[in-house]
């Protein structure tokens, strides 16, 4: 026998066409009866595992079947973005209509035409192919939003003219690939370094980064205060395995002991280890990454990629301190909005303009990935439990951010949320969730996206597996 979940439903709740329950006159109220273990001793279903089940579900608000990071893996493996671009559309067309989102099937389109022209390039030659073209797109797009922020810069106070337009004038030369002296940034750099090792599943090339990585952001070697041990630089040079004529504390002291107050030659040498490695396994855009923080570390100028999110971060720490709030504001909102990758085609060809083919086709299908959602956002106080979780499209669960549920559910019909529910029960049927975990998810989904679901069929489950449990 387990333990039910008890639903007190105030029967005056109304609700309109647009799924939104209207909570003046009543209130839903959802009271959860049930321990993370049930009678049958079993524990409650962890929400990693849950994730794992993306292939049996379909999203929370669109209906539609999700692809798991099993199933990519697996298509990498088969070699479905490798080959000539005709190659690669016979094998992606059955999938074009179920995975890939508008921006996606606009690139796919293009890539579609592309082969009657020239079906025996690969997909990177091909995104080679159309770089000046849609740079010259996308910077027709994201002119009106520069504009506007210089506009609002020039009302800036004297003391933040200088700065301000100097920044402008560094983004500019970013857009339009031209050099720019830029500072190391450890911080930058580690979280570059992280957000492409997360797209790649060579473990052993993720394990070796890392270590390094941590080398790179040992206290001491950013602590320029503070000398560098003796132990330190050995574990960067491989001093251990290294074979040496004569005494090695000799060697040490003749070769390497200057690094011990050389930081930055220390940092160069742990980089380009990475780059190495990365050359090695055929990481093309990872070597790339090393390669630009090396030649900052030496102090040449470099060309960087624009990204919104660098502008973002760096506008802001530039207006930290002004005294006009509400013109940072407004500068700081236009730079929220400008057009991205996941709303514009050219983007998304400028974005991945030096990536392989895996990469690319990684890309195109990544709005389609199964992802957590979290039903009550965690930075509104929302739980990290099953209760209070769901499985969306990837891309959807990012645009929302810590919207509420029932102002993003307003856009998409109840059925699909019904559907959802739905396939949760044939989980339970199947043995695959905990019926405490289904209903619990089922009854916060209700309460904060303000809806009622039909829940007979999950309900009918419960009372199968409690009749086997009886006999």
């Amino acid at each position: 026998m387990k333990i039910l979940s008890i639903n007190l439903l105030i029967p005056q709740v109304r609700q309109n066409n647009n799924n939104y329950v209207d909570y003046s006159a009543s209130r839903l109220f959802s009271k959860q009866l049930y321990d993370s273990v049930s009678f049958t001793g079993h524990p409650a279903t962890s929400i990693k595992d849950f994730k794992k089940l993306g292939s049996y579900m379909t999203c929370l608000y669109t209906g539609e079947k999700m692809l798991t990071n099993h199933q990519l893996i697996k298509m990498k493996k088969r070699g479905f973005f490798q080959g000539t671009i005709s190659e690669v559309i016979r094998k992606l067309t059955p999938y074009e209509n179920r995975y890939l989102g508008p921006i996606e099937k606009e690139v796919f389109r293009r890539i579609k035409q592309a082969a009657k022209e020239t079906p025996n390039i690969d997909f990177s030659q091909l995104f080679k192919n159309w770089y000046k073209t849609a740079r010259s797109n996308f910077r027709q797009v994201q002119k009106p939003k520069f504009d506007a922020i210089k506009a609002l810069g020039a009302e800036l106070p004297q003391e933040y003219l200088q700065p301000f337009f100097e920044f402008m004038q560094t983004t500019d030369k970013k857009l339009y690939d031209q050099p720019i002296n830029r500072y190391f940034s450890i911080y930058e750099f580690s979280y570059k370094i992280t957000k492409i090792l997360n797209k790649t599943s060579d473990n052993n090339l993720k394990n070796r980064i890392q270590n390094l990585l941590y080398l790179l952001e040992d206290k001491t070697l950013n602590n320029d205060k503070e000398p560098l041990k003796t132990a330190f630089v050995k574990k960067v040079f491989n001093f251990k395995n290294l074979k040496v004529s004569g005494k090695k504390s000799q060697y040490y002291e003749r070769n390497y002991k200057r690094y011990e107050t050389d930081k930055t030659a220390v940092r160069i040498a742990i980089i380009e280890k990475m780059r190495e490695t990365a050359a090695l396994k055929g990481y093309k855009k990872l070597e790339k990454l090393c390669i630009e923080n090396i030649n900052m570390l030496e102090g040449l100028p470099v060309n960087m990629v624009f990204s919104n999110k660098t502008f973002v971060y760096d506008l802001d720490k530039l207006l930290t301190d002004m005294p006009n709030k509400a013109l940072k504001q407004k500068m700081m909102d236009i730079a929220m909005n400008l057009p991205t990758s996941s709303r514009n085609a050219d983007a998304l060809i400028l974005k991945f303009k030096d990536a392989d083919p895996d990469i690319i086709g990684d890309r195109l299908f990544n709005p389609a990935m199964v992802s957590v959602e979290h039903l009550k956002a965690k930075s509104e106080g929302g739980e990290n439990t099953i209760a209070n979780v769901a499985l969306a499209k990837k891309q959807i669960n990012s645009d929302r951010q810590s919207k509420p549920l029932w102002q993003v559910l307003q856009n998409y019909p109840l059925r699909n949320q019904q559907k959802y529910t739905n396939n949760l029960a044939k989980l339970v049927a199947r043995g695959k969730i905990k019926y405490e975990d289904a209903l619990a998810q089922i009854n916060t989904i209700e309460h904060e996206g303000h809806i009622i679901l039909d829940k007979s069929k999950l309900t009918k489950q419960c009372s199968k597996q409690n009749n086997i449990a009886e006999h």
